[in-house]
Order: C-alpha cells, then sequence, then structure tokens
C-alpha cells in the first residue's frame, strides 16, 4: 500500500471530533505524489481500493437523527426515540436545539395501511419554538422501478435527496410553540401495505426538544403520541443488530451530519496520471478512510455509527490549476467500489448532485451498480498557467451502497 499523503487530514479532523468539538473544513492541496501513473487497475477501470486517497476535510455539521431500523416493521408502536433509556431496545435521552436534520427510511411490512407519525417534544420548563422543513415521498408516489438497471432517477430516496439539492423542501412547521411537556406532529405519512417511505428534515428548534417515529393504525396523532410515552410499545419488525460483520440499521442520534473538504487545490499533472478520492467509506472498508461518525444516542439493537452516511452531506470543494504553459484536461468521474457481474439494487448509488464548474449549476444522476461502476460527471480543460473551480454537491440517498470514489484522470 502506498504512502497515504492525505491521512494527516482525516487524523486531524478525527482529534478534534474525539475532543468534543466539530472541526472546521481546512484548505488543503494535493501533492503531485498523490497521483500515479498510467491507467486506473481497480475493478472495471475504477481506483483500487488500496489505492485511494482519503477525501480532503472532514466530518461537519450537527448531529443527526436516524430512523431505519426495524427498517420494516409488522405492526404498531414506536421505531425511534432519544428521549430516554429503554429496558428492551436500550437508549438514552439526547434533547437536540438549534438546526439539526432527521432522516427517515422505512418499510410498511404489514398488509394493511399504517400511518407513520414524526412527532416532536418539549421536555423544558417553557415554550419551545419549532421550524421545520424537508421532504418525504412513497414508493407510492414516487415508484422504484424493479430492474436495477433502470433505477436512476426513480423512487422516493432519489426524490428526497433531489428536494434538497434544488432547494424545493416544504414547509412542514412554522415558528410553531410547543409548550412543556407536550409534543406536535411534525408529518403523518400514509403508508399502504408494502411501501417503502422515505424522508429527510431540517428541524429548527429554540431549545432542546425529543424526536420520535411511531406506527398507528388509525392515523391519530394522541394514539402516537401515547404510544411513544410506552416503554413496552415498541414498533415490532425486523431488527438489523450490529455485529462484529454486519453493519446493522441506525436508529438514535448520531454525532455529525455532513463532509465538507473546505478548498481542495489540485496542481493537475500532465496526461496519464490519475487519482482516486475515498467518498462515504466506513472504517470496515479501510480504517484510515473512514467517513462515519459514532452513536450519541442510539439504542442498543442499533448501528453504532453512521455506516451508512444516508441523509448526509457531502460538499466536494476542487480548485483545478494548471502549473504549465500549455493546456491540460481533466476528466471527472463517480464510481464505486463495489463491482461485479450481477446487478444487485442494494449495490447500486442513485443520486442527484449539484455539479457546478466556474459558478454555473447544474444536476446530474450519479448512478452507478456492480456491473457499470463508472459514472462519467465531466471533463474539464485548464487553460495555461489558469485555474477552474468546480464543487459537487450532493445528499447521500437511502437504498445505496457505502463505499463510492472520485475519480480524475488527465488526458
Amino acid at each position: 500500500m502506498r504512502h497515504r499523503t492525505l491521512l494527516g487530514t482525516l487524523v486531524a479532523a478525527l482529534a478534534v471530533l474525539l475532543a468534543g468539538a466539530v472541526p472546521a473544513a481546512a484548505d488543503t492541496t494535493v501533492p503531485d505524489t498523490a497521483w500515479m501513473t498510467g491507467a486506473p487497475a481497480g475493478p472495471g477501470g475504477t481506483v483500487a481500493l488500496a489505492d485511494l486517497e482519503q477525501l480532503p476535510g472532514g466530518v461537519t455539521g450537527n448531529p443527526i437523527v436516524v430512523s431505519n431500523n426495524p427498517e420494516t416493521f409488522t405492526g404498531n408502536g414506536w421505531l425511534m426515540l432519544h428521549s430516554r433509556s429503554t429496558p428492551a431496545r436500550g437508549g438514552s435521552a439526547r434533547p437536540l436545539s438549534g438546526t439539526f436534520p432527521l432522516y427517515l427510511y422505512h418499510q410498511n411490512g404489514t398488509a394493511s395501511t399504517r400511518y407513520l407519525h414524526v412527532l416532536i417534544s418539549n421536555p423544558n420548563g417553557a415554550p419551545v419554538t419549532v421550524t421545520v422543513r424537508g421532504a418525504a415521498y412513497t414508493n407510492a408516489q414516487k415508484p422504484l422501478v424493479s430492474d436495477p438497471a433502470q433505477r436512476a432517477g426513480t423512487g422516493p430516496c432519489y426524490a428526497v435527496a433531489d428536494a434538497w439539492l434544488r432547494g424545493t423542501t416544504t414547509t412542514y412547521l412554522n415558528g410553531v410553540s410547543v409548550n412543556p411537556g407536550k409534543a406536535t406532529q411534525l408529518t403523518r405519512i400514509t403508508m399502504n401495505a408494502s411501501n417503502i417511505a422515505d424522508g429527510r428534515f431540517e428541524i429548527t428548534a429554540s431549545a432542546g426538544v425529543y424526536v420520535y417515529t411511531v406506527v398507528t393504525s388509525d392515523g391519530n396523532t394522541t394514539t402516537a403520541t401515547n404510544l411513544s410515552q410506552q416503554n413496552a410499545s415498541y414498533a415490532p419488525g425486523k431488527i438489523a443488530t450490529e455485529t462484529a460483520t454486519t453493519y446493522g440499521r441506525e436508529a438514535g442520534v448520531y454525532a455529525t451530519s455532513a463532509w465538507d473538504t473546505g478548498q481542495v487545490t489540485l496542481p493537475v499533472p500532465a496526461a496519464g496520471r490519475h487519482l482516486g478520492l475515498a467518498v462515504n467509506t466506513t472504517v470496515r472498508q479501510r480504517a484510515d478512510l473512514d467517513q462515519t461518525t459514532a452513536g450519541l444516542a442510539t439504542h442498543s439493537d442499533s448501528s453504532s455509527r453512521s455506516w451508512g452516511n444516508y441523509g448526509h452531506r457531502y460538499t466536494i470543494r476542487l480548485l483545478l490549476q494548471n502549473p504549465s504553459t500549455a493546456a491540460r484536461t481533466v476528466r471527472l468521474t463517480f464510481a464505486s467500489n463495489v463491482t461485479g457481474a450481477t446487478d444487485v439494487p442494494g449495490n447500486t448509488w442513485n443520486g442527484p448532485a449539484a455539479v457546478t464548474v466556474d459558478g454555473t449549476t447544474t444536476v446530474q444522476t450519479l448512478y452507478t451498480r456492480p456491473t457499470a461502476a463508472l459514472d462519467p460527471i465531466g471533463t474539464y480543460t485548464i487553460g495555461p498557467a489558469a485555474s477552474r473551480s468546480l464543487v459537487v454537491d450532493l445528499y447521500v440517498p437511502g437504498l445505496i451502497t457505502a463505499g463510492q470514489q472520485l475519480l480524475l484522470q488527465t488526458i
């Protein structure tokens, strides 16, 4: 394995995080030694996992609440809470204030229509003001296509990420006052039998609040509120517990919700070189490329880290510099670390990205699968002694596999 020229960036970021603060993204210059000579030698034309460089920057953003375990529910009750510890599913109290995201993904495993409620409660001694915006869809509203080779641009997970990128989110609550010891409903999602629901919200609270996700048969807010306060009334379903070899599913509060590179200056070498930067990579894929963060108040049957980073935002800011007296050209490709001879829906990446080149933004679909691991973003020519700005902004959608890469090739 080559020496990791960018490893220090991650080590410094993690040191600050472990000390209890969120690091600011520092400016980085990628040295010439990080570029490899020749064509990428990894599977399907990718950069091999052993040769990837850590994405500069680090974890940032406020904590995120995630509700994804049980992913499939088979009855009524609460799915996720972070207001207390419970005898059956553990957890702990972690009120959140300011602006923080909530990501949810669930499947209705019952034979009838159920209602997925999102509640916000106020544990303080004075009223709390709450504002919420976001997007949520079921596959009845945004259908998935069963053939994985045809899924690009479809489904509720794609639509949610797209709404956030384009600024077309919905305001669910606007300056609502929640009295002490009371709860308000953020939204109620109708889920027909076998439906899936995907949603991402940003909650702004003037003081610490708790979030609950609850399933009911009658769609009644009082029913949902009562279930949320009863420890034994957790929803039955397919609980996926983390093990030494499995990721499990997320439920609870995780430390950060974004990765920001800061400005990354890339002196562009002559033709015939390439560079692979890790995106949404976990410690289990390669320890020094980890981009996950620890749980702050998670259920004991759920993931200890944000293994999939679903709902997290990635902002990648590249400054392409040409140090030569002749034009140089770079091709940028989004690629998957998961390759193979068979396409599997769970091993795809299907999400939009806002790509800004020299101040002009377009939204593109980034779509990879095991048999087609490369999805070109664009090819950019930089004039002699000139530079170009390139920003890739995306929200990690649900129903994707962790472990991607940005591949830069000089041509």
